[in-house]
């Protein structure tokens, strides 16, 4: 069992965080950027990953991030199915983080970029639901009812 307060790391190296609750075995821990999440507790180790090569940790980063460069269409198609009170939602959230500006002024890459964060559902996922905009405002929800719970 893990002791509240503790940093904990999920399996897989996806995530991590400080444990704020252990209840059964639901783990729940809020991460770095305020997010607060809830794992099985098998899924979490105390232990930190491994550190990757330089080589491996850049490849990570530049599978998670989008640039500019990196949109096509299809990030144009991707964007505009997301639920509309999705996009309010997290244009809301957006914009009440100190210096961060108008949402509506970002690039689609940095809005997909920020949708990502703040949803917990990776470019991929939003790519692979597409065709289901339901399913994927549900997927959405779930991450940005957490955030909406923890913003200030």
């Amino acid at each position: 069992m893990f002791l509240v307060g503790q940093i904990v790391y999920q399996r897989t190296g996806k995530h991590s965080g400080k444990v704020l609750e252990c209840d059964g075995d639901t783990v729940y821990l809020m991460q770095t950027n305020g997010v607060e999440m809830d794992f099985r507790i098998g899924e979490l180790t105390a232990t930190p990953p491994q550190e990757k090569s330089p080589a491996a940790a850049v490849a990570a980063s530049l599978s998670r991030v989008l640039t500019i460069d990196d949109i096509t269409p299809e990030h144009r198609k991707v964007l505009a199915i997301i639920p509309q009170r999705t996009l309010q939602s997290v244009a809301s959230l957006f914009e009440r983080q100190p210096t961060s500006g108008r949402f509506s002024a970002l690039d689609v890459a940095q809005k997909l970029n920020f949708i990502a964060d703040v949803t917990a559902v990776p470019y991929r996922t939003m790519k692979e639901f597409s065709d289901r905009p339901g399913i994927l405002g549900l997927m959405m929800g779930r991450g940005l009812s957490i955030g909406l719970g923890s913003a200030p």
